[in-house]
């Protein structure tokens, strides 16, 4: 009956662990006209918290996201370091060839310069029938253009080098970089961490407070991120559409010469998104002196976004969307998440859609409308 008895308690367990499993991983399973109302019911509630408390869930989450961004660069570090390692083993490569290149261009040159190219003309000149003088021109001919592509090898062999150490110096410059940001990052999440730990030793119930920044990092992990990105993608693929309405509404663009001016006011700005169908009535943007806040809430997930459009000429002339702050549920995520949002979805357009050779000269805020000045680039 023994061994009867221990498969009936392993049987137990695994049936309690596959519940436990599926109970996890319930809310990833919601469907999409549910998702943001389940998401919104299991968000951990920072209402009524003290301000210490709701200062000690912020630090957690930004430590949390500042703990993957380290992972990011981290892994951008050693992508860097094997494109440098490589640019290495090719720069190698690439100087033998060349040196076997200079050392044929410069037996051209030598030849050239001892007149051994032209007693060779003289001697086609010195040829007694005109069968010949084809013969030996054409002979003549051919060392010429070996001549030729040897130095244009060389050319080529040289600019190829030059290439290399340019690139070579770039990712050099690039790790430098990331590894002074590696170290930033590093050093902002020990202070976080540091300040973590006294304020929870201080607090009052210690066990509450470390369940209840559980309970918030695993919401922004599991929902609010997903979520918050869904937002982000909804306004990148709706600003797809923007040059187009721009065109369509009648008093958005003003023409005087090669001068454009684009005024846009946020309510029609949230009439386009919210016409487009892929974002909720609650999400508003509003206009101020200071640049953009931008509103949305659904249930208990709410999203601020701070940010403001400026002209951007490289790679292209573009309106881009810059966020300067990033709120999600009460709570400051750093400014390396809003970074990563910003380059992953690109919240920006382009006047060149709008009409071609057009180009953006500066962008205005003020309460309630935007205002863009063109001109035409030909």
């Amino acid at each position: 009956m023994k061994p009867f008895k221990r498969q009936l308690r392993i049987g137990c367990l695994l049936l309690t662990c596959i519940l436990l499993f599926a109970e996890t991983l319930q809310p990833l399973h919601v469907s999409a006209a549910n998702s943001i109302q389940a998401a919104s019911s299991n968000a951990p509630s920072i209402d009524h918290i003290d301000e210490q408390t709701r200062q000690l869930l912020e630090n957690s989450l930004s430590a949390q996201e500042l703990d993957h961004e380290i992972a990011r660069v981290g892994a951008k570090e050693q992508t860097a370091r094997k494109q440098y390692s490589q640019l290495q083993q090719e720069l190698i490569v690439q100087q033998k060839e060349l040196n076997s290149a200079r050392a044929q261009s410069d037996r051209v040159l030598i030849a050239y310069y001892t007149g051994e190219r032209d007693q060779l003309w003289l001697a086609l000149l010195n040829t007694g029938s005109l069968s010949g003088m084809l013969t030996f021109y054409e002979y003549y001919r051919m060392i010429i253009d070996h001549d030729h592509d040897i130095m244009t090898s060389y050319q080529e062999q040289y600019n190829q080098m030059l290439s290399k150490q340019q690139e070579l110096t770039r990712t050099s410059n690039e790790l430098q970089q990331i590894g002074v940001n590696l170290k930033q990052q590093k050093q902002r999440v020990a202070q976080l961490r540091q300040q973590i730990d006294s304020s929870v030793a201080s607090s009052d119930n210690p066990t509450i407070v470390r369940q209840l920044m559980q309970e918030m990092n695993n919401y922004w992990e599991n929902i609010g991120l997903y979520e918050v990105r869904g937002y982000f993608n909804s306004l990148a693929q709706s600003m797809n559409e923007f040059p187009s309405f721009l065109k369509s509404e009648p008093d958005a663009i003003q023409i005087r010469g090669r001068s454009y001016t684009i005024t846009i006011t946020e309510q029609q700005l949230n009439q386009f998104l919210h016409d487009q169908g892929r974002l909720p009535d609650s999400f508003q943007f509003h206009f101020t002196d200071q640049g953009i806040t931008v509103n949305g809430q659904e249930g208990n997930l709410k999203l601020v976004i701070d940010g403001r459009y400026i002209v951007e000429n490289e790679p292209q002339n573009a309106i881009r969307f810059q966020v300067d702050k990033l709120v999600f549920n009460g709570l400051q995520l750093p400014d390396t998440t809003a970074q990563e949002l910003e380059d992953q979805f690109d919240l920006g357009f382009y006047p060149g859609q709008i009409i071609s050779y057009l180009k953006a000269k500066s962008v205005q805020m003020s309460a309630g409308q935007m205002q863009i000045e063109l001109e035409l680039s030909l």
